[in-house]
């Protein structure tokens, strides 16, 4: 399931020589620097991307520079309010694993803990518990070391909410898969394959609240009867969870690249 961009789904632009192939250029439309790629489609298509902020505009081979004028003037205000967005989550997205720094897990910010261990030779540990997440490691560590000992506490946090979750659903609509697995993705919450009758789970969903995970657990096993979104997922996502679309919502509010949630306005 990706992220949503007004209701649709939104996919990273293509990188390395498939974004060379489409002879992208950048240029300044109404005071904003524009990639433009010209390309076999038949309208303009306006894309904000995370975490830059970067405008791409895609158009037809024989689009006239007044229409992108047009449509760029005509969205400012929209793309600008996407960069203010995007740039206030990427404020915040280094890790420092220093103390005092936010981790989030099910939805809940625990502040960071530091302990050294006495034995250099001591493995680097992940513990959130009440307030607080507490991180032990030798007194020499790097900051990948660091880095995977939180993906494997998330990993695990994230695979025993899934369980009984899973179970709860499946057991509900009458239908199992065949295996379901957690991995980190950059563009999507979830994948489901409906012929191998598998799932794929963001890890990122361990740091969201557990609403968020059953909505794209539901969102998934959905795919199991419906393998695309039109009107009959639709209808079948407002029978299962009903406030599935609020849900949608809040969980690309906090979009999958941004270490922390939104600032309220």
């Amino acid at each position: 399931m990706p992220p949503r961009t007004n209701g649709r789904p939104r996919r990273a632009p293509p990188t390395g020589a498939a974004a060379r192939s489409q002879a992208a250029t950048v240029t300044t439309i109404a005071g904003l620097e524009v990639e433009v790629v010209r390309k076999r489609v038949k309208r303009l298509n306006l894309r904000v991307y995370p975490p830059d902020g970067r405008v791409r505009l895609t158009v037809p081979t024989s689009a006239r520079a007044h229409e992108l004028e047009h449509l760029v003037r005509e969205r400012a205000d929209w793309i600008t309010a996407h960069q203010r967005r995007f740039r206030q989550l990427s404020a915040h997205t280094e890790v420092h694993y220093a103390p005092g720094e936010l981790h989030y897990l099910r939805g809940v910010a625990h502040a960071l803990t530091r302990v050294t261990a006495a034995s250099e030779t001591a493995r680097t540990k992940v513990e959130f518990s009440g307030a607080h997440v507490v991180l032990t490691t030798p007194a020499l560590v790097t900051h990948d070391v660091i880095a995977r000992a939180f993906e494997a506490y998330y990993r695990r946090a994230l695979k025993s909410d899934l369980e009984p979750l899973l179970a709860q659903w499946q057991a509900r609509l009458g239908r199992e898969v065949s295996s379901f697995g957690v991995k980190r993705m950059s563009t999507r919450w979830g994948s489901c394959n409906p012929r191998a009758e598998r799932i794929w789970l963001n890890v990122e969903l361990a740091r969201r609240r557990p609403a968020l995970l059953e909505y794209v657990v539901v969102h998934e096993l959905a795919h199991l009867f419906v393998p695309d979104h039109g009107p009959r997922f639709k209808a079948l996502m407002s029978e299962l969870l009903p406030g599935w679309r609020e849900l949608g919502r809040e969980l690309d509010a906090w979009p999958i690249w941004a270490r922390l949630p939104p600032r309220p306005n």
